[in-house]
């Protein structure tokens, strides 16, 4: 199974290492990545990136009903995964500091950012009351 058009990578490698894009054609045994928010395209190797898109229809094929996360037995830790429907841009500002490399885990940056604002939370006080303001 073989990189495709359309299929969305991160590079791992190159000047561009870090970056997110989105794969455009296939040249002379490398691939055109057109890289995300900028109209700058890298040519790269496939060991070069990391390929979700791939990674996702290899996922598929070998067990299409499986659910999302991890298979049970294989956690480090107990968490669940959420759904969530956040601002376009207050995402994309999250997305900019994390390619920029401020945000270095998503996952844990999330985990403090709600553990802080639980905890400032009072327990007699209605959440809704503070949580509005």
């Amino acid at each position: 199974m073989n990189a495709e058009p359309g299929d969305k990578v991160r590079l791992k490698a190159g000047a561009y290492r870090g970056r997110r894009g989105t794969i455009t054609a296939l040249e002379a045994g490398k691939l055109v990545v057109r890289l995300d928010d900028s109209e700058q395209v890298a040519h790269v190797l496939a060991s070069d990136v990391t390929n979700y898109s791939l990674a996702a229809r290899k996922a598929w094929i070998t067990e299409p009903d499986r659910a999302v996360g991890r298979r049970k037995g294989t956690r480090l830790c107990d968490r669940v995964s959420v759904t969530l429907r956040i601002d376009r841009d207050l995402w994309q500002r999250f997305v900019e500091l994390e390619q920029a490399g401020v945000i270095e885990d998503r996952t844990a940056a999330i985990n403090g950012w709600l553990r802080e604002q639980l905890g400032e939370l009072s327990v007699g006080e209605p959440e809704h009351a503070r949580l509005n303001e």
